[in-house]
């Protein structure tokens, strides 16, 4: 009977843990504006205790694996973190990054007592005179304003933070982003770190979304945790409107996990899509033409047909030739196996293509089977064509009888990508022994998520990674 008692007044406890935290998050989005391109809710304080850092008083008591590995500045920065949250100061578990379409990127957070908040950060913060009803300082030139109950850190420093302030919640009188529905419930998840960015957004021009009514966005939605045994990290994301109906990812479909036979085991880089011919090629598009200019912007203009002719799945998967090869831009470091699910008609048009240019280039193509023609290219010999109703191309051949372990990563999702390095230590020379390194995506429909894990590593994740950041030269 203890024991019921015992369960129960817990359970009832983690209940009002958990709406004590809704209702901070709530207060602070009640200050941001449902106009805003993006808001993020992060949980500095709990990153920070995963890292083996714990805030205390006195400050940061670190755990022994990172333990005197700071420099002065950010270790006296790290302290100031710890003394404002275990004093009560200031509430680091739940700090929301925002970018409004007007006023830019800003960063808030709940404090309790401002002149005490002032004490602990005086030789930070240079405070001035009031104004607009707020304090008003800079932090390294950074802009910041504060009332008796709340912080706020402007990256636009074009104007008066008290007047960006002013401004943002002047917006979020109007409508703020607590009042959408979907988008502050998924803000309000347990998670280190909570995203929602509107669909489509240009992340050099925020105002390219202002003219879209609020509650018609789409927004991609994200979170980022560690798994339950700390071993890993989460990022699992979706797409919703911001009513908090889900949104199917348009131009996808499930990956046909047959074209897994044609990878052997042990390849480095494996990702797999099953698209339609409702796929949108534009981002991807722009992207590569903003990456490699015009040279890049007349390749996608030559392949772009083809491009939209795929129905079906598409495989890329590769290796280095040595694992010191890793970070080689050179293809001919790299054995690689590309599949096309498209049209005999324009498998055969560009086999065709291909072995036109190479003649006129000086090389003859040669036959390599029904339907593949085979050139030396990159110190290699190249294998290009019909495989089993798909474009393949290939430095390795094609042989579907490999056995490959990847199926549960690709099995019913319409997007999957795995990434293996093991062990860690043949491509990293300061990874310890026995450490491998493993990332993994899946997508289906409108929800994706991704693992970033370190097997054979006896630590947390997060801890093991700061202690690689401050590892000494």
């Amino acid at each position: 009977m203890k024991l019921q008692h015992i369960t129960l007044l817990s359970l009832v406890a983690a209940m009002l843990g958990l709406m004590t935290a809704c209702s901070k998050k709530a207060e602070l989005l009640d200050t941001v504006p449902a106009s805003s391109a993006m808001v993020t809710t992060v949980d500095l304080k709990a990153i920070c205790e995963r890292s083996g850092l714990e805030f205390t008083a006195e400050g940061i008591k670190a755990s022994p694996e990172v333990s005197g590995k700071f420099d002065g500045n950010i270790k006296a920065a790290l302290d100031k973190l710890a003394m404002l949250d275990a004093k009560g100061v200031a509430d680091l578990s739940t700090i929301v990054v925002g970018l409004d379409t007007k006023e830019g990127a800003f960063l808030t957070f709940s404090i309790t007592d401002f002149e005490r908040f002032k004490l602990i950060v005086e030789d930070a913060v240079t405070w001035s005179d009031d104004a607009d009803g707020l304090h008003c300082g800079s932090l390294n030139r950074i802009p910041v304003a504060a009332n008796d109950h709340q912080m706020w850190m402007m990256m636009n420093t074009n104007g008066s933070a008290t007047g960006i302030v002013k401004k943002l919640l002047e917006q979020a009188d109007e409508m703020p982003v607590s009042k959408l529905e979907g988008i502050a419930q998924a803000l309000y998840r347990d998670n280190l770190i909570n995203t929602a960015v509107v669909n489509g957004l240009d992340p050099f021009n925020a105002k390219s979304e202002s003219n879209v009514p609020v509650l018609e966005k789409v927004w991609n939605v994200a979170a980022l945790n560690t798994s339950a045994d700390s071993k890993s990290i989460v990022l699992e994301w979706e797409q919703m409107a911001s009513t908090g109906e889900m949104q199917k990812f348009k131009g996808l479909k499930n990956i046909n996990p047959a074209v897994l036979a044609y990878v052997p085991e042990g390849f480095t880089v494996t990702f797999g899509a099953g698209l339609t011919n409702d796929f949108d090629w534009k981002p991807i598009e722009t992207v590569l033409t903003m990456l490699g200019g015009f040279q890049a912007g007349a390749f996608m203009a030559v392949v772009k047909p083809y491009l939209e002719s795929i129905d079906g799945t598409v495989l890329i998967a590769a290796r280095p030739s040595d694992p010191d090869n890793l970070d080689s831009n050179d293809p001919s470091d790299w054995d690689f196996i590309l599949l096309a699910h498209m049209p005999q008609d324009k498998i055969n048009q560009l086999t065709a293509t291909v072995s036109s240019m190479m003649s006129t280039a000086g090389i003859t193509p040669k036959a390599a089977g029904e339907g593949l023609i085979s050139v030396p290219q990159y110190g290699k010999e190249m294998t290009m064509g019909n495989v089993d109703g798909y474009l393949g191309i290939s430095t390795i051949g094609f042989d579907n009888t490999r056995n490959n372990s990847l199926a549960p990563i690709f099995v019913n999702k319409d997007m999957a990508f795995n990434f293996t390095a093991n062990p860690l230590s043949d491509y990293l020379d300061e990874a310890p022994e026995g450490v491998a390194l493993e990332v993994s995506l899946g997508m289906t429909d409108s929800k994706g998520q991704a693992k970033f894990a370190l097997p054979g590593s006896d630590r947390p994740i997060l801890e093991y990674l700061l202690s690689l950041l401050l590892q000494e030269d």
